[in-house]
């Protein structure tokens, strides 16, 4: 990231310090920034220093905003300006990055119910004529936003011992959720938008499975990095869907939005926590650990949620939090255990 130090004030020894101690501490808010491309960041800090001490300002360009900070009082030590100036700004950033991704799962989130309405006429024409290949035909292309919900809960349930691994596809339990639907359709609440009831269905779909013979995941045993209930196959998707990209990964951003981690984590491939990450929500109550996706990867409200899962808005709530609570709590111990 290109950056741009100003001092006023302050004599040239003085400079060389306050370079050296800034480049010792910037790596906390380069780990925050990595969402950001490198070549779309500005930093400028400016120095000043007067009898009364040290005060320290940032301008951070990025091309989703422009975030400023200053040290709220003047300092004793250039040190502690600093120090106090990157606390704003680690706070400024995890807040901007997490209004950020509230307003992508929004907009993920509309234009998934937008597509649904657009087509809902088209499919109770299908319903009414009994024309089963075309309801499908028209609703698999709709429901693509569904594929990586499908993916996650294939997981969780291979994780848990229901499936054994590949006995699913993501692309399998789609049609199976469709076909329900067109079972079902008349059936629906009218209420609940048709995706979200569509994805109900896949959860009901899965939680209909028996536990088979094969061990779910111990809450001591550490998880072999090949382990194959960690990979689920896309199906029909590659070849008939090809315009719907590829799957996304789970990253701690997406559950854990605003929380700043210590820097060994960083040490971890994608793959290596993205696996973490599904090891440690396998550990919670499913439907807390739903409710959590639900809202934060889905963007549903709470209240949706609390229809989907029957129960109050205020239990749903509380999940979100205990869940989010424990996997901080999951995630200290890891990076603890690195450090020592």
């Amino acid at each position: 990231m290109p950056q741009h130090l100003i001092f006023h004030n302050c004599p040239d020894v003085v400079k060389d310090r306050i370079r050296d101690y800034w480049a010792q501490k910037q790596s906390r808010i380069a780990r925050l920034l990595k969402p950001f491309p490198d070549e779309q960041q500005h930093l400028r800090l400016m120095v000043d220093h007067n009898p009364d001490g040290y005060q320290v300002r940032v301008v951070l360009v990025l091309p989703t905003q422009v975030l400023v900070a200053q040290s709220k009082t003047r300092q004793e030590t250039y040190q502690a300006a600093i120090d106090e100036v990157i606390d704003i700004l680690a706070e400024d950033i995890r807040r901007h990055k997490g209004q950020l991704r509230r307003e992508r799962t929004y907009r993920k989130k509309q234009q998934q119910q937008t597509d649904v309405a657009t087509a809902l006429e088209l499919l109770e024409q299908d319903i009414r004529q009994q024309r089963r290949e075309f309801f499908f035909d028209l609703l698999r292309p709709i429901l693509r936003n569904l594929r990586n919900h499908a993916r996650r809960e294939l997981i969780f349930a291979q994780l848990e011992g229901n499936f054994s691994s590949d006995e699913m596809t993501v692309s399998d339990l789609l049609d199976e959720a469709i076909l329900r639907a067109w079972e079902r359709f008349q059936q629906r609440p009218p209420q609940q938008p048709l995706d979200q009831w569509i994805g109900g269905l896949m959860h009901e779909i899965i939680d209909e499975r028996e536990a088979k013979a094969i061990p779910a995941i111990s809450l001591e045993t550490e998880i072999p990095e090949d382990d194959p209930r960690f990979r689920v196959a896309s199906g029909w998707i590659l070849d008939n869907e090809p315009f719907w990209g590829d799957l996304d990964s789970l990253t701690l951003e997406d559950i854990l939005p605003q929380h700043e981690v210590e820097e060994p984590w960083d040490a971890y491939s994608l793959e290596e926590k993205e696996r973490w990450l599904f090891a440690q929500l396998s550990k919670l109550p499913k439907l807390q650990r739903r409710a959590l996706m639900l809202y934060l990867l889905e963007g549903w409200e709470v209240e949706e949620i609390a229809m989907l899962q029957q129960r109050s808005s205020t239990e749903v709530r509380a999940d979100i939090e205990t869940a989010q609570t424990f996997l901080k709590d999951q995630l200290w111990q890891q990076v603890y255990q690195r450090q020592t």
